[in-house]
């Protein structure tokens, strides 16, 4: 199959490396040069431009930061596309853009998968990501040999029609950034409370935080966040598609996005999204 990837970020990269090991014809394409050179060591092509990427492609994967830059590099694909090519955008978008940019993909004889991951780097460097898939079962069929390079075979989830994957990708970041928004506010809390850090993190990963304070542990007892493996901005992106997407309020999504404006302010953007628990983190405007 000749496969295009285009977003060679953190997450792309990795995936694109096991579409190209299952033995497929891989272009690919980044916004930002200088990211192919791996790949194209091993036999991939790096195009020049997204239309150049999917010219004769069967398939072509979507693996960007958010719904702008993917409805950007969509817009570039279509006109180039041969009719009937395979759109998998892994990209999170939110649901409203996810069924938009569905609907502009189908409009131009194309099939699309809307298919957010789930998992950070070392899923990805693992092949093990799990696989939301919002799509009709016929195209789902047709992608799932590119889907089982990069995800877990059994944990590729159908869960509905286009714009289903994304909303049930957004509840699940979600939860993420309010969890880490709490173990961050209970860390300051108990740290200015004088008890000890190490006590402090073995209580929380006992209790109901116990997954987010866990799974970030090395990182919340250093203090070093220079490593992400998901960073501060782009979750900050995720809980604000979640705000976009409902038209009540979600307060605690609301205060959450002050942190990461916080931490942002603090020159943590670019570092691991535990970093909203960082002491120099001043408390939110």
């Amino acid at each position: 199959m000749k496969v295009a990837f285009l977003g060679l970020g953190r997450m792309g990269v990795r995936m694109a490396h096991h579409i190209l090991a299952a033995g497929h014809e891989l272009a690919v394409w980044n916004r930002t040069p200088g990211r192919a050179g791996e790949l194209t060591a091993r036999g991939a092509s790096e195009a020049a431009d997204p239309a150049a990427a999917v010219r004769g492609a069967d398939a072509c994967v979507l693996m960007l930061f958010d719904p702008a830059s993917a409805a950007d590099v969509l817009a570039a694909v279509i006109p180039a596309a041969p009719p009937g090519l395979l759109v998998i955008n892994c990209t999170t978008v939110g649901p409203a853009a996810a069924r938009e940019q569905g609907s502009v993909a189908l409009a131009a004889g194309l099939r699309y998968l809307d298919a957010p991951v789930i998992g950070t780097i070392g899923p990805a460097e693992a092949g093990t990501l799990r696989v939301l898939v919002g799509a009709a079962d016929a195209d789902l069929a047709a992608a799932r040999g590119i889907l089982e390079t990069f995800g877990d075979p059994g944990r590729i989830d159908h869960v509905g029609p286009v714009g289903a994957a994304s909303a049930l990708k957004t509840v699940f970041n979600l939860g993420l950034a309010e969890a880490t928004a709490a173990a961050a506010e209970v860390l300051r809390y108990g740290t200015e409370l004088g008890v000890d850090r190490s006590l402090l993190l073995s209580e929380l990963a006992a209790g109901p935080l116990g997954f987010i304070v866990e799974y970030k542990r090395a990182m919340l007892e250093s203090g070093d966040y220079s490593t992400p493996a998901f960073t501060v901005a782009g979750l900050a992106k995720d809980v604000r598609l979640a705000t976009e997407s409902v038209a009540g309020r979600l307060p605690i999504a609301e205060a959450t996005l002050a942190l990461t404006a916080a931490a942002t302010r603090a020159g943590h953007a670019e570092h691991d999204f535990a970093a909203l628990a960082a002491a120099d983190v001043p408390d939110p405007a």
